[in-house]
């Protein structure tokens, strides 16, 4: 621990050393690429590096390169991408000079948000993910325009080339470049706006979808706002509401008719995604409480728990993931951990009046007041505290 302490002492002081050194002559930091090397996620070195802070987070979890499963390569990647984006922040002559020719990038950019639209529709957390993402670009162009406007003296039509070329480069970063989904055709004409439900009766009788197309269609549709009709007509020709990484019902936690809708016609409330997660600890996340209630009154097991160590060493083994398990610390974790890190004090004290075992530790043997305490969340820390519930030092002892 006092190592690690040092070494992260160091590479602070070494990147305040850095920036000032990046101030001093910009053109001659740039133009030598080992000076990537000294770079960190640190976002304080420069405003507007700072601003586009979120933006990068959301990258990051997108791509989903970890430290933990990927190490150097990891390091390596956000240390290049960071020497990238202040390149192009602080010397854009210098930025342009690495860039592609416009045919060919807009040819990437494009690759790159069809890609990230069929990816978006693989679960309901990577929607929410994408929509996040578009959210902050959409911000980050305007807000880079005026920087090099305002900051950098550049004209309207230059200051637009090197905001949408530096927006980009964070879209690069998120999706990567394997681009493993396929999309059949059913999918793919969901992704038109006008593709009404006569255009969708019409496509079913003429192609004949198989069950997984109608499967992954439903999905689709529930993601996409599609109507009870819509909807219907898809559980008719044979989608299956119960099938994939993830049910409907995860798909539909954003949309309370076509939730009740689903349950009706039989999607399983407890229904389990590779992870262990049910769809009551992603409306945890969400910090909804109306729809953690409706959840509950619905059978959703406030006891569940994700995969156990023995569980995700068995599905890492067997390669057949189209996802890392490897960044998945917290074994064992209950919904109620879940909910002490992710949500709120009502709703933590919903789960525990519908019967969630406060006791329960995972495979690291943290408990619920161990994940208040990493969310910062006194209210919810104090309130499990008053249930006797102890907090670890993880040194064999609790604090008192």
């Amino acid at each position: 621990m006092k190592k690690i302490l040092i070494f992260a002492i160091f590479c602070i002081f070494s990147y305040a050393n850095i920036c000032d050194e990046i101030k001093k002559n910009p053109n001659e930091f740039f133009l030598d690429s080992s000076n990537k090397d000294f770079f960190l996620k640190d976002e304080n070195c420069f405003y507007m590096a700072k601003s586009l802070e979120p933006l990068r987070e959301v990258s990051a979890k997108i791509r989903g390169l970890d430290i933990d499963c990927d190490g150097s390569e990891a390091i390596n990647f956000w240390q290049n991408f960071q020497f990238v984006i202040y390149k192009a922040l602080f010397t854009p002559e210098i930025y342009k000079t690495t860039l592609k020719d416009a045919n060919s990038s807009d040819l990437e950019v494009n690759k790159n948000r069809e890609y990230f639209q069929i990816w978006a529709l693989q679960s309901f957390d990577n929607y929410e993910k994408f929509n996040l993402f578009n959210s902050l670009y959409q911000v980050a162009v305007p807000m880079l325009v005026d920087y090099y406007k305002d900051d950098l003296g550049y004209d309207e039509g230059s200051a637009i080339f090197y905001a949408s070329r530096v927006a980009n480069e964070y879209l690069k970063a998120a999706v990567g470049s394997v681009k493993s989904y396929q999309i059949d055709m059913l999918n793919k004409s969901l992704l038109n706006t006008k593709f009404d439900i006569n255009l969708l009766i019409n496509h079913l009788y003429t192609y004949k979808p198989t069950e997984i197309e109608l499967t992954n269609a439903l999905k689709t549709s529930i993601l996409l706002n599609k109507d009870k009709e819509f909807i219907q007509t898809l559980i008719n020709w044979g989608a299956n509401l119960n099938f994939g990484h993830e049910n409907t019902l995860f798909y539909a936690l954003k949309n309370y008719d076509i939730l009740k809708f689903l349950l009706k016609n039989g999607a399983m409330i407890n229904y389990k995604n590779s992870f262990g997660k049910t769809p009551i600890f992603y409306a945890c996340e969400l910090n909804d409480e109306k729809l953690v209630a409706f959840l509950i009154r619905n059978g959703a097991d406030v006891n569940a728990k994700i995969i156990s160590n023995y569980e995700k060493i068995a599905l890492s083994s067997s390669g057949s993931l189209p996802f890392k398990l490897c960044a998945l610390n917290h074994t064992s974790k209950s919904l109620l951990m879940h909910a002490a890190k992710y949500s709120n004090l009502n709703i933590v004290k919903l789960l525990i009046q519908n019967g969630a075992n406060i006791n329960e530790v995972d495979d690291m043997g943290y408990n619920a007041a161990d994940f208040a305490l990493q969310n910062n969340d006194l209210e919810v820390l104090k309130y499990l505290e008053s249930l006797g519930l102890k907090r670890h030092n993880f040194l064999g002892e609790y604090y008192e």
